[in-house]
């Protein structure tokens, strides 16, 4: 190059002052108003959002849920021990279909007529 390049505003800007893996400074200039360079968070859109938008929780596991699920679970053994302490002849657990045979209730021990082999 024929001409003299003006380097001097250049080396004169404010340096990044984050640290590097070997423990110096970052030697690249930091952006125009901030402290750090483009490399370590000084670039637009870098960071955090703010509102603390990635530590919003689905509430899977709040105490509520939990005893909401702990709650449905006994509703369900309780109402599953009721249809199987239903005596499996009464005529509360059977209803009719199209060919005439019984069907018991569902969550009782016996098997419905149509799952086995015993035909005539």
């Amino acid at each position: 190059m024929s001409h003299a390049r003006n380097i001097g505003p250049m080396q004169a800007s404010p340096r990044c002052g984050a640290q590097t893996r070997n423990g110096d400074n970052c030697r690249a200039p930091a952006l125009r108003g901030k402290a750090r360079c483009r490399m370590h968070g000084g670039a637009l859109g870098s960071g955090a959002p703010f509102g603390n938008g990635n530590a919003v929780k689905h509430g899977f596991f709040t105490s509520e849920a939990i005893d909401e699920r702990k709650l449905v679970r006994t509703v369900l053994i309780e109402a599953e021990d009721f249809l199987r302490k239903l005596p499996a002849g009464s005529e509360a657990t059977r209803s009719p279909n199209e060919s005439g045979t019984q069907h018991t209730a569902p969550g009782t021990d016996s098997s419905p007529s149509y799952l086995t082999n015993d035909r005539k």
